[in-house]
């Protein structure tokens, strides 16, 4: 019996001491093996920054220029519906009406007579008019 013991002592102790031997290792071998942050990892992330960064400022300008378009347009629709809110008030408030003429209506003047442009050495000017 107690030799059975000693040899479970043994077996446990060299379990232990394996565990142990096999958690000192030295900070550089711990980056070099390790699955996650190791030196793979390392040179994967750093060849992916770039083109990230470049994602990243490409997506912030398309931002930008989206915010200035889309302000331009606010400012248009807040003009178009100021002019509707001071037509609708101008329809819906009374109007003062002007006073009437003392003077009766009197008719426009004649027309002037026609630009003489050019004459012949007849006698009688030549009278050109005015197409409008």
């Amino acid at each position: 019996m107690v030799a059975l013991k000693v040899v479970i002592f043994a077996v446990v102790a060299s379990f232990v001491v394996i565990s142990v031997a096999g958690q000192q290792e030295t900070p550089t071998d711990l980056v070099e093996t390790a699955r996650t942050f190791g030196h793979h990892f390392m040179k994967r992330i750093s060849f992916a920054i770039i083109p990230g960064a470049f994602v990243i400022g490409a997506v912030t300008t398309l931002l930008a220029a989206l915010t200035i378009v889309s302000m331009n347009g606010l400012g248009v629709g807040v003009i178009l519906l100021i002019l509707t809110i001071g037509q609708m008030l101008s329809r819906s408030l009374p109007i003062a009406h002007a006073a009437p003429l003392s003077a009766p209506y009197a008719a426009p003047a004649p027309a002037p007579l026609p630009i003489v442009y050019s004459h012949t050495h007849a006698q009688q000017p030549v009278f050109l008019e005015k197409e409008w």
